[in-house]
């Protein structure tokens, strides 16, 4: 089971890069925060606005220097197919940051989402700091989306390096 404060399963991964096959591992983010949110699947409702919610807030994780990647087990083709070519897209709202193709599980499942009984992932998030040590997981059931200002939030509290960043969570004061 994946814990808090331990190293990252390594990972190499075939990703949708802004329309192009290419490749990525966690070797290419040592170094670097970064975050990997998972849907169950391409194609569904709540993954597209899953996935045009990170873009909205795409450019605050670049500004903290953190790199959001998402990832399902749908294939390059299909990422491409639904990114590119469905009405949930346009091209302001495509995703501008890798997406990973995990068609054969293997990163999901050593992430610890992978739902054997679905298959398909949870909807799962991680954050990663610069030396590959997990310091945020949360998996939720496939039908419960994500806030990704929430996940915004998280990682700019723990990479101010002072432990809670008030700022950052300055939404929650009123609630």
């Amino acid at each position: 089971m994946i814990q808090i404060d331990e190293k990252a399963p390594a990972w190499t991964a075939e990703i949708y890069n802004k329309g192009e096959k290419e490749s990525l591992s966690s070797t290419d983010l040592k170094g670097t925060w970064y975050v990997i949110y998972w849907w169950p699947f391409d194609f569904t409702g709540i993954c597209n606005s899953e996935v045009v919610g990170f873009q909205l807030v795409h450019n605050q994780f670049e500004k903290l220097g953190v790199k959001i990647i998402g990832a399902s087990c749908d294939s390059y083709f299909s990422h491409k197919q639904w990114f590119e070519n469905t009405p949930y897209f346009s091209s302001e709202s495509r995703p501008q940051y890798p997406v990973i193709a995990d068609k054969n599980h293997k990163i999901t499942t050593d992430f610890g989402f992978y739902n054997e009984v679905l298959g398909s992932p949870y909807r799962g998030t991680v954050i990663v700091n610069p030396d590959g040590v997990i310091k945020s997981y949360s998996c939720n059931h496939p039908s419960v989306a994500r806030d990704p200002e929430d996940v915004l939030a998280t990682v700019t509290a723990l990479s101010s390096g002072n432990g809670c960043n008030v700022s950052a969570l300055q939404k929650y004061r009123d609630g």
